[in-house]
């Protein structure tokens, strides 16, 4: 509920960040409001900020109308994110139709894709930045291939307007994200399929996807020329790692580049036949440092900067060791790996110097 600051008592737990002219919060949600936090707020010229309808000691903090109105936001807020994932899974409902359909020969309708994809990025763009952390949380390990292609187009989408690209230019990025992966479907089932590692053959076969994506769609005029170039390149590595030609640095255009971040990430934070995923600040980690020199840092610099806006002081953290903590001191040299406070003990532990523990997710 909305308070007045003059109004605010010792004892009052803020609901939401209180934030000033920066891009990081005064003071963050979930604080126990005393004396010199309501100094604070007079001082930043604060004239009412939203409060928790309960004190720290648990005694109640309302009346009638704020009650409802709280009741009445938090429909509202439960709505929003019932509907993103409902959509979200009607379209991946629909890419799965899609992808049978081309198993058995159909062609590509693209303008079908738009009719499910672009209302969704469309959603998305509601609540980004908290949606980006669940992503990865609406896939299953069987029916991973089409969860993937719509969160990926999602993520080039998203990190391409980020990006400052025109509308028509990031969602054409979400299209390539999309229908980066339609040649998997020309791929033999079995290996679809399988959980173990992939020998030799069955790898060559799953690398020639990129070659029957662009087959796929190389006829389309709904597709630009550049995104039909992201569709094959994606697997692309600026140091010349990836596949199907080892392109080097510039020769691997801009929206390639945004594709192939988001694919690799995506993979990584979920859950796969045949490999377990990390947590969304892992991932992050291993593309900056794990695969230095093969992604543009530019790109993953928008991930990061989506993702660490949750980090700030007071959150509470899950750890990969399974402890909680409270993050005390976010680092700007380090921005997945702050300082915190272990919420069982009087430990501080510096992420930054404990590489062998990192967060899993926020609680």
């Amino acid at each position: 509920m909305k308070i007045k600051v003059e109004s605010l008592r010792e004892g009052c737990i803020l609901e939401e960040d209180v934030m000033g002219m920066t891009s990081f919060p005064i003071i963050p949600k979930k604080t126990i409001i005393d004396k010199n936090y309501i100094n604070i707020l007079l001082a930043f010229k604060i004239n009412e900020v939203n409060v928790e309808n309960k004190m720290a000691d648990g005694t109640s903090l309302k009346t009638q109308n704020s009650e409802q109105k709280l009741s009445t936001e938090s429909t509202v807020k439960n709505k929003l994110k019932s509907s993103f994932q409902e959509q979200y899974n009607e379209a991946v409902l629909k890419y799965k139709t899609d992808f049978k359909n081309w198993q058995s020969g159909a062609v590509i309708n693209v303008a079908n894709v738009k009719e499910y994809l672009y209302p969704l990025l469309e959603k998305i763009e509601d609540d980004v930045n908290r949606q980006i952390l669940s992503l990865h949380h609406y896939s299953n390990k069987e029916d991973y291939i089409y969860h993937h292609s719509i969160a990926v187009g999602i993520l080039s989408g998203i990190i391409a307007k980020k990006m400052n690209y025109s509308k028509g230019e990031y969602f054409q990025a979400a299209l390539a994200g999309c229908l980066a992966n339609a040649g998997m479907s020309k791929v033999s089932p079995y290996i679809i399929k399988k959980k173990s590692t992939l020998i030799s053959g069955e790898m060559n076969e799953v690398q020639e996807h990129v070659v029957q994506s662009l087959k796929m769609v190389q006829n389309t005029p709904l597709l630009k020329s550049e995104t039909k170039l992201a569709i094959f390149q994606h697997h692309e590595r600026l140091d010349g790692s990836g596949y199907p030609l080892k392109l080097k640095g510039n020769k691997i255009h801009s929206l390639s580049r945004i594709v192939a971040v988001a694919d690799v990430f995506h993979a990584l934070i979920s859950d796969r036949l045949y490999h377990e995923n990390v947590s969304v600040f892992k991932a992050i980690e291993i593309l900056i440092s794990d695969c230095f020199g093969q992604f543009d840092i530019s790109v993953i610099n928008v991930l990061l900067n989506m993702i660490s806006v949750h980090l700030v002081i007071g959150t509470k953290v899950k750890l990969s060791n399974n402890q909680l903590g409270e993050i005390m001191f976010t680092k700007s040299s380090a921005l997945t790996r702050p300082l915190i406070k272990m919420l069982n003990s009087s430990d501080i532990i510096d992420l930054e110097k404990r590489r062998d523990i990192c967060i899993e997710e926020i609680v």
